[in-house]
């Protein structure tokens, strides 16, 4: 088949970046002609981030200029109307094109009357709904836009859903239903980790940022200055502000790493325990690698992070007090976390590469002709 992949933002370089590097990549292994429609960027530096040097070799590049705002108001539209005007010229004017395979939201289906498949990371997100303030304001602004996303699915034929949690949503918002397909986690490359000595050491891992909620991993470290904690992660620029307020009333017993995981990934084979804060995120790849580096996941008790974490290789907590008790039990009883530690790697393996591609190859050869 001839397959178009849409995924405009190929720069961002994080989780939806992967999927639609194996999505690539089970595509060529099945025997697919691949082109990859999206925003031009630095073939070389996004081969060398991910460790796939050649990916592009066989995948024709179909690219257009990045999005750039005309001015600072209605950002969000001017983007949908961007990427729709070029998307949709690449698709009409190359003939031929059996299948749309979007691993970028929804907003981005070209439109066509092709068949498709979407990978879905969650419907109608919009950040701002998840504030207090203005929120009627904000319902009217995204309003224009949520009826956009409902036309969009009208397009499509199949949709795949990151977890079972955003599954239950794509139900209750588009009312359809959708097949769980794990995003593939670089699990391999933290695997070598797991026997490694561990520390008195708990870590968390993510872009530092409100929805992390890093404010409860300080109140978790506060509550507990005996053990050493670290965050790893990076700053984007228009969260500086949040990041050094944090930095400012952070217990003395908090290390901050700002880099990649993957250039400090020694820390999380050191580390005991793996912190995660996030509410009702809708999977959390951070938890797979760290699980897979031998860490005992101790993770908010809501969103994607309950199917990952099962009874048996971590723990769930409602209240920052419930994460402290948690890890020190962690601590104190090291034979519970070993145990826990050898069943969260064995966990690990089930969201690897080799899972989301097999996954994806069987949806691939229902549309083979």
């Amino acid at each position: 088949m001839r397959i178009v992949l849409v995924h405009p933002r190929m720069s961002v370089m994080g989780g939806g970046e992967r999927v639609a590097i194996h999505s690539i990549k089970e595509a060529l292994r099945e025997g697919h002609e691949v082109y990859l429609a999206c925003e031009r960027f630095n073939v070389d530096a996004f081969e060398d981030f991910f460790g796939v040097q050649g990916l592009f070799k066989n995948v024709r590049l179909l690219t257009y200029a990045p999005f750039r705002p005309v001015i600072q108001r209605a950002v969000l539209y001017q983007r949908l109307i961007y990427h729709q005007l070029r998307l949709r010229s690449i698709v009409s004017k190359r003939r031929g094109f059996e299948l749309i395979l979007n691993t970028a939201e929804v907003a981005n289906h070209p439109g066509r009357r092709l068949p498709s498949i979407e990978y879905c990371y969650f419907p109608d997100y919009f950040s701002h709904l998840e504030t207090n303030t203005l929120p009627n304001l904000w319902e009217l602004y995204y309003s224009p836009a949520r009826l956009f996303y409902h036309s969009r699915v009208s397009h499509i034929d199949r949709l795949l859903a990151v977890s079972d949690y955003t599954r239950e949503f794509v139900k209750e918002k588009w009312g359809r239903d959708s097949t769980t397909l794990y995003p593939p986690c670089p699990i391999d490359l933290y695997s070598d980790l797991r026997d490694q000595p561990k520390e008195n050491l708990v870590v968390t891992v993510g872009r530092i940022g409100p929805e992390k909620r890093i404010e409860l991993f300080l109140e978790i470290a506060r509550r507990m200055p005996s053990v050493r904690f670290a965050i790893i992660g990076s700053v984007a620029s228009e969260k500086e502000s949040y990041s050094n307020i944090l930095r400012k009333v952070a217990p003395s017993n908090i290390a901050w790493v700002v880099a990649p995981l993957r250039k400090v990934k020694e820390m999380l084979g050191q580390a005991k325990v793996y912190v995660h804060c996030a509410l009702n995120e809708h999977f959390g790849i951070t938890i797979v690698e760290a699980m897979a580096a031998g860490c005992v996941p101790v993770v908010h008790n809501s969103g994607g992070a309950r199917e990952v974490v099962t009874n048996n290789v971590g723990c769930k907590w409602n209240t920052p007090a419930e994460a402290v008790s948690q890890i020190s039990n962690l601590i104190k009883n090291d034979v519970l976390r070993r145990e826990f530690s050898k069943a969260a790697a064995a966990r690990s393996k089930m969201f690897g590469p080799k899972v989301f591609e097999l996954g994806l190859g069987s949806v691939l050869r229902e549309y083979q002709k």
